[in-house]
């Protein structure tokens, strides 16, 4: 066994090499001897076994003649003569992981067989100045994401290439083995590509796109690695990837296009599974050129099972084999057909998709739906020019798509056949097309296909069975001299010839087998193939078998009237049939009606008839067709046929029966074989089906002589076949015993069946309307009847039971134990009895149930049209039956769901209790702390804002200068002139048709951002402060608009972010409005929780580079490591007169972090914006009367490890507890001894962290950046997803600090909900004006407006309060701090959601840190909407009042701001097209406003 390639080592040996068998151990395959698994006529086949099953795919290579087949677990290489080479084998891994698969990271991993998906061949490729690469094998398989790699064609063993660490790029086929996967290999421009089709999969990478280009071979770019799929390459953008679950089929690339075929759900239409063809330009690499349409095949065979692109009647056409679904499911059935789809016309359907949608919207002639846009994406059909698709054949980066054609391809069936097909392949012989299909029971049949009038027949002319009940695989293949056809089953792999010429001896055998590969060569006195016939060209030299006019002559024209379906008519009683007797009827679907059925429909009538000498004759064989007494009596007696008793008795000629006694005069006593069904309810008239032989010649034979346990008659179907009603038992009989009498005679049930006919208790059927029998139950014409019942399958089958609706049948379409679903017709029957109303009724045998009556909904007016009834009707049947699945499939996860929440549960409450002990001391520690800081509070111990620096810091958050602060700097000459201007401009303001132009101007340009929309609106805020009711009933009238958009698109969506200027307006309203609010009620709380948050996570380390900290509330902000640290004691002298002062720190922190908690306990209760910078001091370590060390971050003491280097710490200078230490002012910054320094240049900053120092030297301080732990690459997708699990230890951290701070969240989150004191005026005015809105266009769901109050008050401005303290207090707010009023802020928004709360092993952290707290909080919230809801309305005259007041709280004025926008002419020419705004000449006074403020001459 040759070594493993290194390559294979990361992957844990994906593919291991098994078994090389030497050349010596090649033998040459032999005939299967078992007859049943040969041909009908005999014949076996070379064929090889192998293990691996079921196999996969079979690929040849047209050069070598060598097959490759992919399997389960293994792949192959075979030689032309079916020759085992090699096999390979399977490995660790899980849908759920990501591959290199590591068994500590991967729970689920276990032992995973590998299915093969794709196998293609790749053609060596010659880049640019270099040979001409090798050619590979392309394998990709389940295991490991369905990764992909290369092997030698010469020897599988060797891999050509493999990822030793995939990325998600390259994660190609479907993970599961019952999803599929179909590629094909293209050259673009000599880059070796291939697109590949995928089914959706349900673990694993969820966005995987149906459609993918991989590249063939890694570039020089990393990102760009073999069958990877990165930005340049395209792919099919899908809105839904579970609901376009694409079953695909077979990819194909003909001439400048790449086909793909699938079936799928119908989403846009109808919701029923079809068949598609989607077409792409082998070129177009961002798939503008995707176009698809779907493909009818007459009869209902809706879904395609096997196809293959080839030449017919010499024009390429698509050969597709399709089954008809299973009741609205992809799942087949039986009933199979072959349709034929020319390419031409396919290209033709697939084009004029594209036109429409390019330049005619979507629209056809007459204006209906003829093209629209798929897959749930942002594009839409347009209406470019009429050239555009001449111009962009490919389509470009203005063109729509993906395209759909909503009007289908069209095709009748060339063939049907009751035995699904799974596989189909072509082949030309002599200009003739024969089709070669496979099916589901392992037979392959040959079908000779013609067209006659532009349709194509195809005529059934032989049947081989390949492998007994093993379905034929889709990968059918010709060899290299389509003499032979290479057949896939789930086990073996068969070479079949495809046609036995040679095997005919004579001319007469030659031209009966009707091969349309064989003819008679006259010459040469043998039967050939017309290529090996010399002189075949010559008139009579090659006499064809398939033409009528070359059959033998003379022959009978009449035959009896009992020869065997089985047996062709002309065909002598001795010859064996091509037709197996067991296998399927095939028949031809379009065959003349004045044409016979195995002539070729272009077979010229004038043909010279070139016939073999025959003897004419007539033979009857007697012993055919007659397999007991009573048939072979029933033939005519013209033939003299008798029933020949003795050992061997059977139908013979009168003159052949030697045995003793001779002719039988009378027939044996009947005999009963089968009967079914053996059980039925205890009504009884079940009908029961008895199949047996010598029953009688004639029905008047046992007329009325047959009975079932003496009490019910049969009636006779056949001489071998009658039907029989069971007999009906009381409830309180016991059944000993069922038989059948026949003249007399007794035939125990369990003799024929062998086992007793068991009776049941009858059905229950509820009634229609169970509340209120007597109602009419309503039904909606196109839909379905559906009955509820009990056991309704335990004794009885759907095609047993029959519903009538009045005089009228109601066809039953699905039985279950619980459920009957039957379709009524379309119009209203008539009733049979008193009743006005049909009723329906329920026959169930002798069981007949009167269910209620029926009265159709009909609309007069509007009737319905008969496609949209049937569509109604299926999507009825699709949505019960859906339904029923997702109610089992929900009361099986919600069990599921339920026992994870409450082991969670269960896991928090025990983790809470573990640390209970720590939180109360911590809890004590604090309260401690804040026992000081309460006896402050109302006094200078809050630093709350001035209004207008509050005012500033809502309205442009993160701008530094904001206009509110601004002056006009300008000449005193032009002062005057800008005032004059921005009075004028406040004026206009006040004019509400202009203002509210303006804004609806302002939006409708596609260049004014969403940033651009804030500013505006908070200029226009601090522009009519002074007029708070104006600015209101303007915000009202805009709110009205945007509710009347929502109302039509979704309106739970509504106020969810701020997109527009309204939205913003409101904030900045509800900011103004509950200012007073906050200062009296909320401010209290919030600052003590603010000061909570800082003093625990003070007491921990904190890395001031990452800013991440030990304690904290956010675990993507959580210090993992275990820091070694120790609190200290600092005696801090800030003068000679002052006290000194003891400071807690951590000998783990930074210089600027120790003078940070010296400032803030010196300061403590005093604005951040009068407390000096840390920058501008500097510390300093004093060791007796001499002993002076100044300290800072960064000296030439600091430690270097390489590029990093760390910051100083206390314990970097051994500074002792209880050290005394001073803060002097530093070199850069001079200040008083006092301390009165320089404040802060910004008090609206947040630290940094630093990275990068001088000279690109990396900074650290507890931890290195790059040292941080990562998250497991090797993981679950589960994990990865949601940033892994937290072990148990950080998550007690969490917890730890979540119940420290328990107390200061629950007062901030009561404050802010409590309805013991009223709420805001505003918020009432406002969720009253909500609830107005709604009612107005009809909202009456409740979770609607729930969300527009959620959305105005605790989204919009309660959460942007919690996030930013210093909003409203004169604070710094660290990274640490923020991090922590985050978790807090979301907490707060999931409270106010309508959404029930679940939490389980894949929720955030922080839901699962508050899943106890927050069922509790929404109560609150509830509570809070239900009583400002439930209190009397009409509190619009107090509202006007407050603004009125709130009006003069600051004196703003417009800001010249308004004018200084680009869009300045596209509001001039809004104003200049309105009546109104020309009446009031707005556009001329804006214009003059605009020249005053910007000095510019005018002549207005």
């Amino acid at each position: 066994m040759p070594a493993t390639s290194p390559l294979l080592l990361p992957l844990a040996t994906w593919w291991c090499l098994v078994l090389l068998l030497p050349p010596q151990a090649l033998t040459q395959l032999q005939p299967d001897p078992n007859p049943e698994k040969a041909s009908h006529a005999g014949q076996a086949f070379p064929h090889v076994s192998l293990d691996g099953s079921p196999l996969s795919h079979l690929l040849l290579d047209s050069r070598s003649g060598q097959l490759y087949v992919g399997a389960v677990n293994h792949l192959y290489h075979l030689s032309p003569d079916l020759q085992v080479i090699m096999f390979t084998g399977p490995n660790l891994d899980s849908a759920e992981c990501l591959p290199p698969i590591v068994p500590k990271d991967c729970n689920t991993a276990r032992l995973t067989p590998n299915t093969n998906k794709i196998l293609l061949l790749e053609e060596g490729l010659a880049s640019a100045g270099s040979e001409v690469g090798p050619r590979s094998l392309i394998v990709c398989g389940t295991l490991f994401q369905g990764i992909c790699e290369k092997r030698s064609l010469g020897n599988v063993s060797k891999v050509l290439y493999q990822t030793s660490n995939p990325v998600d790029t390259q994660y190609v086929a479907a993970n599961d083995p019952r999803v599929s996967t179909v590629g094909v290999v293209l050259n673009q421009k000599g880059v070796g590509l291939m697109l590949v089709g995928r089914g959706y999969t349900s673990k694993g990478p969820s966005d995987i796109p149906p459609i993918t280009t991989r590249r063939l071979a890694p570039s020089s770019s990393p990102a760009r690695q073999a069958f990877s799929q990165d930005e340049e390459l395209g792919k099919l953008v899908v809105g839904s990837y579970s609901e376009y679950n694409n079953n695909f089929i077979s990819a194909h690339r003909h001439g400048d296009h790449v086909y793909f075929l699938f079936s799928r759900r119908d989403m846009w239409h109808r919701k029923e599974y079809r068949t598609y063809v989607s077409r792409l330009c082998a070129v177009d690499r961002s798939f503008y050129s995707y176009v698809e349409v779907p493909l009818e095949c007459s009869g209902g065979y809706n879904l395609a099972q096997g196809a293959t692109l080839a030449e017919h009647q010499g024009r390429p056409a698509l050969f597709v084999a399709m089954a008809a679904g299973q009741a609205s499911t992809p799942t087949a059935t039986g009933r199979s057909a072959l349709c034929v789809y020319g390419m031409s016309e396919l290209d033709a359907a697939l084009q004029r998709a594209q036109e429409l949608c390019y330049t005619e919207g979507g629209r056809g002639r007459k204006g209906q739906e003829e093209a629209y846009i798929e897959y749930e994406v942002s594009s839409k059909c347009l209406r470019l020019p009429k050239d555009s698709l001449k111009k962009y054949p490919c389509g470009g980066e203005h063109t729509p798509s993906p395209i759909a054609s909503a009007v289908p391809l069209s095709a009748t069936p060339s063939l049907t056949t009751d035995t699904q097909l799974t596989a189909v392949t072509t082949t030309t012989e002599a200009g003739h097309t024969i089709a070669l299909l496979g099916d589901k029971n392992g037979w392959l049949h040959k079908v000779y296909t013609h067209t006659h009038t532009h349709n194509t027949t195809g005529t059934l002319y032989l049947s081989v069975i390949v492998d007994k009940d093993s379905p034929v695989n889709a990968d059918l293949l010709l060899d290299q001299s389509g003499q032979n056809v290479y057949v896939l089953t789930d086990s073996k792999v068969s070479k079949v010839s495809v046609s036995q010429c040679e095997q005919q001896p004579d001319c007469r055998s030659c031209l009966s087998v009707r091969d349309p590969y064989c003819g008679w060569c006259v010459l040469e006195g043998r039967c050939t193939r017309r290529m090996e016939c010399s002189r075949e060209g010559q008139a009579n030299h090659w006499l064809w078998s398939y033409q009528p006019a070359n059959q033998p002559a003379n022959q009978p024209a009449n035959q009896p009237a009992n020869q065997p379906a089985n047996q062709p008519a002309n065909q002598p009683a001795n010859q064996p049939a091509n037709q197996p007797a067991n296998q399927p009827a095939y028949q031809p679907a379009n065959q003349p009606a004045n044409q016979p059925a195995n002539q070729p429909a272009n077979q010229p009538a004038n043909q010279p008839a070139n016939q073999c000498v025959t003897v004419q004759m007539q033979l009857y064989d007697c012993s055919v067709g007659q397999s007991d007494c009573s048939q072979c009596r029933a033939v005519p007696s013209g033939y003299g046929c008798v029933w020949c008793g003795g050992e061997t008795p059977g139908c013979v000629y009168n003159l052949s029966c030697s045995s003793s006694p001779g002719p039988a005069d009378t027939c044996p006593s009947p005999q009963i074989t089968q009967v079914r069904p053996v059980s039925g309810p205890v009504e009884g008239g079940v009908l029961i089906t008895i199949r047996g032989s010598n029953l009688g010649m004639h029905y008047q034979d046992i007329q009325g002589g047959v009975t079932v346990a003496g009490q019910e008659h049969c009636t006779v179907v056949s001489s071998s076949e009658m039907t029989c009603l069971t007999p009906r038992v009381t409830p309180d009989t016991k059944v000993m015993g069922v038989w059948f009498e026949l003249d007399n005679v007794k035939v125990a049930f369990e003799s024929v069946a062998g086992k007793t006919f068991s009776y049941y208790p009858n059905p229950e059927l509820f009634a229609l309307n169970r509340d209120d029998p007597d109602t009419p139950y309503r039904f909606k014409p196109g839909g379905v009847i559906a009955v509820e019942g009990k056991d309704l399958t335990r004794a009885m089958t759907r095609g047993e039971v029959v519903a009538r609706l009045g005089d009228q049948e109601c066809e039953v379409k699905t039985l279950d134990n619980t459920h009957l679903y039957c379709e009524p017709p379309e119009k209203q029957p008539a009733s049979l009895g008193n009743n006005k109303l049909p009723s329906l009724r329920v026959v169930m045998g002798k069981l007949n149930i009167d269910l209620g009556t029926v009265q159709y909904d009909t609309e007069d007016l509007s009737p319905v049209p008969l496609a949209a009834q049937v569509g109604l009707a299926a999507g009825a049947t699709v949505v019960v039956l859906v339904v029923l699945v997702i109610i089992l499939m929900y009361r099986r996860k919600s069990k599921q769901a339920l026992r994870d929440y409450k082991k969670v549960l269960v896991q928090l409450e025990t983790l809470e209790i573990n640390v209970g002990d720590q939180c109360r001391k911590e809890f004590t520690d604090l309260m401690t702390e804040m026992m000081d800081l309460s006896s402050d509070v109302g006094g200078p111990g809050i630093p709350l804002l001035d209004y207008k620096t509050y005012a500033e810091r809502v309205f442009f958050p993160g701008q530094r200068g904001a206009p509110l602060s601004q002056n006009l700097d300008l000449p005193e000459s032009r002062r005057q002139t800008v005032e004059q201007g921005l009075g004028q401009l406040n004026n206009l303001l006040n004019n509400r048709l202009f203002l509210i132009r303006f804004i609806h101007t302002l939006e409708a340009q596609q260049n004014f951002s969403q940033r651009d929309r804030g500013y505006v609106a908070s200029l226009l805020t601090m522009a009519l402060h002074d007029q708070l009711e104006y600015f209101t009933d303007v915000m009202k009238t805009l709110l009205g608009d945007l509710v009347k958009q929502y109302v039509a698109k979704n309106p739970k969506l509504m106020l969810r972010r701020t997109e527009t200027v309204v939205e913003k307006m409101l904030t900045n309203w509800m900011s103004i409005c509950l200012y007073s609010f906050l200062k009296e009620v909320a401010g209290e709380p919030l600052y003590m929780l603010y000061r909570a948050i800082k003093y625990q996570v003070d007491k921990g380390p904190v890395d001031a580079v990452t800013g991440k900290a030990k304690r904290t509330l956010n675990d993507s902000h959580l210090l993992r490591e275990d820091i070694d640290y120790c609190s200290i004691t600092l005696v801090v002298k800030s003068g000679v007169e002052v006290q000194p002062c003891p400071v807690k720190v951590l000998d783990t922190d930074t210089i600027t972090q120790v003078k940070d908690k010296i400032l803030d306990q010196i300061y403590k209760g005093a604005p951040f914006s009068q407390r000096p910078a840390a920058d501008s001091l500097d510390l300093e370590w004093r060791s007796g009367q001499a002993g002076h060390l100044t300290l800072s971050d960064d000296d030439v003491t600091a430690v270097f490890q390489g590029r990093w280097r760390k910051l100083n710490t206390l314990q970097h200078y051994k500074v002792p507890d209880g050290a005394t230490v001073a803060l002097i002012p530093g070199s850069i910054y001079p200040v008083s001894p006092s301390l009165e320094l320089e404040v802060c240049p910004s008090v609206y900053s947040v630290e940094m962290p630093m990275l990068e120092g001088e000279e690109g030297l990396r900074l650290w301080h507890l931890v290195k950046s790059s040292e941080e732990p990562e998250i497991p690459k090797h993981s679950s997708m589960r994990e990865r997803e949601r940033a892994k699990a937290i072990p148990e230890i950080y998550l007690t951290r969490l917890l730890s600090m979540k119940g420290t701070l328990q107390k200061f969240v629950d007062d901030v989150f009561v404050a802010i909900l409590n309805t013991k004191r009223p709420p805001p005026i505003a918020v009432r005015f406002f969720f009253d004006f909500l609830d107005d809105m709604a009612e107005k266009h009809g909202i009456d769901d409740p979770d609607t407006v729930h969300i527009w109050k959620t959305n105005s008050l605790p989204l919009r401005f309660w959460v942007n309060i919690l996030k930013n303290p210093q909003f409203i207090f004169d604070v710094q707010v660290t990274d640490s701090v923020d991090a922590v009023l985050s978790v807090i802020a979301q907490t707060f928004i999931d409270s106010c959601t309508t959404t029930e709360h679940k939490v389980g092993r894949d929720s955030p952290v922080n839901k699962l840190l508050y899943a106890r707290e927050i069922p509790r909080y929404k109560q609150l919230v509830e509570r809070y909407y239900s009583d400002i809801h439930s209190a009397a309305s009409g509190c619009y005259q107090e509202m006007n009042s407050t603004l009125t007041e709130l009006s003069g709280v600051s004196g703003f004025k417009p800001h010249f701001s308004l004018l200084c926008s680009p869009l300045f002419c596209s509001i001039i020419a809004s104003l200049e097209e309105d009546a109104a705004g020309q009446k009031m000449q707005l556009a001329y006074r804006l214009q003059q406003v605009a020249a005053l403020v910007e000095n510019k001459v005018t002549d207005l």
